[in-house]
């Protein structure tokens, strides 16, 4: 059984080259993640199917622009580089709008017809001022990218997992002592390509503890047992707060020990994120609130801050077509019908 979940967690991470593909081969019915790619600095697209709208696109996807389309039309969607476009369909008279399209998106297009209200109002609801969101957890696919790297990979007997429950991410399991072990975390899958954070000072989470001291670590390199830049963060029981996270206050650490010679974290390619309850800090002392049994982290969200302003909301068309809204237009919008401003 240890065995086995040694054998997962490396072929999740794609530690042993060809270990995915040995486990379709032999559990076809087991489905298996494929790592998505994911960039940041999105272009949400609020596509209506008019011609202004087809020609946006055009123009976007010519430059091989990567872009979020929020498809509100009835047709489909066509671009000319596929492979850097998301497509989603949504009805705005019954579908609500879910934070997860907002995830990595520094600008939002947007046309007479395409729910300039309802975006407006979603990104005011989730983000501050100089925000960006990384991570949105409202839906159950938001999981999928993390896996569980436990002690043991070092002969411990702990085990945790990242779950879906009523709109979070529940990291959650039991840690154990026993064969030298005593941590638990989940990780996400590297990154490719790599994030660009150098435009913001830090990570925020919003998260309910149990009242323990966890870990939360960030990658700036793809290797899997590398230097890892370390946060110690406490919770409050069951209370949900905003922890905030300075990339200038995280430690470069490898197996807890502290690596003064790693310099300091690079923003500028980000690999991976973690999340980690461990019996120690780092250089041998130990985690003051640690117990071992049963542990609960619940995660709403995870941001970059004090970065840029709102994303950008680009209104496309004559400034008499957005007549009734521009008495309520936020300040981090444009107005304009020249498309080419948008590129």
């Amino acid at each position: 059984m240890q065995l086995k979940r040694l054998w997962d967690t490396l072929s999740f991470f794609d530690v042993i080259p060809f270990a995915s593909c040995l486990n379709q081969l032999f559990n076809p019915s087991q489905n298996y993640v494929t790592p998505r790619k994911t960039v940041m600095g999105l272009t949400l697209v609020c596509y209506d199917d008019s011609p202004k709208a087809r020609e946006t696109l055009s123009l976007l996807g010519g430059k091989g622009i990567p872009l979020r389309v929020l498809n509100t039309s009835n047709s489909p969607v066509a671009v000319d580089c596929q492979e850097n476009v998301e497509v989603i369909n949504v009805n705005l008279e019954r579908d609500s709008l879910n934070a997860s399209i907002l995830e990595r998106v520094s600008r939002i297009i947007c046309l007479p017809q395409g729910g300039i209200d309802r975006l407006v109002n979603l990104v005011e609801k989730n983000l501050q001022k100089g925000e960006i969101l990384l991570f949105d957890f409202g839906s159950p696919n938001a999981v999928n990218q993390w896996g569980a790297v436990d002690d043991i990979v070092m002969g411990g007997i702990s085990s945790s997992r990242l779950t879906w429950e009523n709109g979070v991410a529940v990291f959650t399991g039991e840690v154990s002592t026993a064969n030298n072990g005593g941590f638990a975390s989940v990780r996400s899958k590297n990154l490719n390509p790599p994030w660009d954070l150098s435009g913001y000072k830090g990570i925020r989470l919003r998260i309910k503890g149990d009242g323990q001291r966890y870990k939360f670590i960030l990658r700036c390199e793809g290797r899997w047992d590398g230097i890892g830049y370390c946060y110690s963060f406490d919770t409050l029981a069951n209370s949900w707060i905003t922890v905030d996270i300075p990339f200038g206050k995280l430690i470069p650490v490898f197996r807890a020990k502290t690596v003064a010679s790693a310099g300091d974290f690079q923003a500028s390619q980000v690999y991976s994120f973690q999340l980690m309850l461990s019996k120690f800090e780092y250089d041998g002392k130990y985690n003051p609130s640690f117990r071992p049994g049963l542990f609960r982290l619940e995660i709403e969200s995870i941001k970059a801050y004090d970065g840029y302003d709102f994303p950008l909301l680009i209104l496309i068309g004559d400034v008499s077509q957005w007549q009734d809204f521009l008495p309520h237009i936020p300040s981090f919008a444009r107005v304009g019908d020249d498309i080419s401003m948008v590129a």
